[in-house]
């Protein structure tokens, strides 16, 4: 990422929106020539603009054409990959490429599930629930393999674009470790002489103290090129660049952002992962695409930029912002609701939704495919029934409610949640409840949020719930912060006393080119349910391809000093009215 320039940027088109854009009728760059000819200032006015928003940009958004790499470091492997039902098709998606993830001869724990309500996996169950997690966020364009040191096989160490070690700290395994990224490195410098493409990748996480110098594309850390430092916008410094935020990225040791990193090189350096595919960023990887991405955020926004950047919470935001990749969905999502406010989301909603300024798309995953609840208390699951089961414990809901409701101010707290992003907020709670018209629904999601500056404040969301064909599935649609998400959630199992539900869901926010997927347990106090209920729990989540240690326990203590400083949640913001109107 380039921050500095695109700090710059924003402060540019908010200096200049207000005075040249109102009088631009220039929607394309191609009309500048007319602008300049018209008879009065317009055109100069452009000129002057748009030359100051370019300036500082004149020499660093150079980039080759990269079109023509060819050949890759490492054929795939040969994998008989899954096969998709479409309803009258069969896909079989093509592989792009392989992961080899190296573990430990001897299991031993691993540092996952630090936040989890069960125990560290070994690393040999990391990897095989990460192996899933790849092929999920590559829609199955993307085939990993779990290998020991002692297997009889270990060609797929050699063969893989990219390699990850997890956890090998004995001499036995150190040594094979160490051979082989010598043996990779190796191969790599010769496939470089030649001018070939090198399309390989490999790290070594949690390996004790030995520096095992990354690889990453064309970027070598123990042999790094001086064209790192001096052509910013080259693919060496690219795969430097990466290198750091892979690194940061692993180190955090949750399956969701060990998958996101192996994206994001595989996008790089490889072809593109729809997961990680659009970027909101100005960034050396987009070349002159930033040019026409800043000319049309000020002729198309330039009030809504003028506005938000003189308010300092706002101002503050896009700072932030602009120091991360937002494809990282946890540091995303945390900045904007530490400082959402009614300007952040007229800022967002012209420039990502109304306009789609950076041409952003993003499609509802459906990896994995998850079976909804078929029977409630020995009855065929309805839309009826599974209304009443989202509608659980919330008072005042009369008929749609089901026998067992508790008459609470909420429908469920959730007591962990499978996203990384979004479920480690404190004191989530939930509200289910029919709409006044129609048999949609609306669910609203209250949620404690520790901001960036220490703060903690009520986060509030307003969902329309419809049915899907198949009982027991819904679409969720909901505007959040100017950016609209589409979700489908599936009720995966619930206890006949509605003393538990899990849930399943996955999203998308195309305005901002994000996918995500997750799970829920929730309860109606928010507290774990008893020790002999978890093993069915625990084998309900696996069904929806999630792993227990993959779950965040959420503090849902209201006497925490966080919930204390918060105040008494807004629970019933949005019920008040829309219940009646809509």
């Amino acid at each position: 990422m380039m921050s500095k320039v695109a700090t710059l940027c924003y402060l540019l088109a908010a200096a200049y929106a207000t005075k040249f854009v109102s009088s631009f009728t220039t929607p394309t760059l191609q009309s500048k020539t007319t602008a300049t000819t018209s008879g009065n200032n317009q055109g100069q006015n452009y000129n002057l603009a748009l030359d100051l928003l370019l300036h500082p940009l004149r020499y660093s958004l150079y980039q080759p054409n990269v079109s023509s790499r060819i050949n890759t470091f490492l054929q795939s492997q040969t994998t008989q990959a899954d096969v998709t039902n479409t309803g009258t098709t069969t896909t079989i998606p093509d592989i792009i490429g392989t992961v080899a993830l190296l573990v430990p001869s001897s299991d031993q724990p691993s540092k996952f599930g630090s936040k989890s309500p069960v125990q560290p996996p070994s690393y040999r169950e990391a990897a095989e629930q990460l192996a899933r997690k790849i092929k999920q966020f590559s829609d199955g364009r993307i085939a990993a393999q779990v290998v020991t040191p002692s297997d009889v096989d270990t060609s797929s160490v050699l063969n893989s674009n990219a390699l990850i070690a997890l956890g090998l700290t004995t001499p036995q395994d150190v040594q094979f470790l160490s051979r082989t990224f010598r043996q990779r490195r190796t191969a790599g410098e010769e496939l470089q002489s030649s001018t070939q493409s090198l399309k390989m990748c490999q790290f070594a996480v949690d390996c004790g103290d030995n520096n095992y110098a990354p690889i990453v594309g064309p970027y070598d850390e123990a042999n790094p090129s001086v064209v790192s430092e001096i052509a910013p916008w080259s693919d060496v410094a690219s795969g430097k660049r990466l290198a750091t935020q892979m690194k940061d990225l692993f180190d955090k040791q949750t399956s969701d952002e060990f998958a996101l990193a192996l994206m994001l090189f595989f996008n790089r350096f490889i072809d593109k992962i729809p997961w990680v595919q659009h970027s909101i960023d100005v960034t050396w990887e987009k070349g002159l695409g930033n040019v026409e991405e800043i000319y049309n955020m000020v002729t198309k926004c330039g009030p809504c930029i003028t506005k938000c950047l003189a308010d300092e919470n706002c101002k503050a935001c896009i700072e932030a912002l602009d120091e991360i990749d937002t494809r990282d969905q946890v540091a995303s999502y945390r900045t904007v609701v530490s400082y959402e406010s009614e300007l952040l989301r007229d800022f967002s909603l012209c420039i990502l939704q109304k306009n789609n300024i950076f041409g952003c798309t993003a499609e509802v995953p459906k990896i994995p495919h998850v079976k909804p609840l078929g029977s409630f208390r020995g009855e065929e699951m309805t839309k009826d029934i599974a209304k009443g089961i989202m509608i659980g414990h919330l008072e005042g809901c009369g008929d749609a409610a089901l026998e067992g409701c508790k008459e609470l101010d909420v429908s469920w707290k959730v007591a962990c949640g499978a996203n990384v992003a979004y479920d480690q907020f404190p004191s989530q709670n939930q509200l289910f409840y029919p709409s006044a018209k129609g048999d949609s629904m609306w669910y609203d999601p209250v949620f404690r949020v520790e901001t960036i500056d220490g703060r903690n404040v009520w986060c509030k969301r307003h969902y329309r719930v419809r049915n899907e064909k198949v009982p027991g599935t819904f679409r969720f649609s909901v505007l959040d912060n100017g950016v609209t998400s589409d979700e489908f959630w599936t009720i995966v199992d619930v206890a006949e006393d509605l003393s538990w539900i899990v849930f399943h869901y996955a999203g998308a926010a195309g305005a901002v080119g994000q996918r995500y997927i997750g799970g829920l347990l929730c309860t109606p106090d928010g507290t774990l349910p008893p020790e002999s209920e978890m093993e069915k729990i625990w084998d309900v989540l696996r069904s929806a391809e999630i792993e227990p240690w993959e779950l965040f326990v959420v503090d849902n203590d209201d006497t925490s000093p966080g919930a204390l400083e918060a105040g008494p949640p807004p629970l019933d913001f949005y019920r008040k009215t829309a219940s009646v109107i809509g």
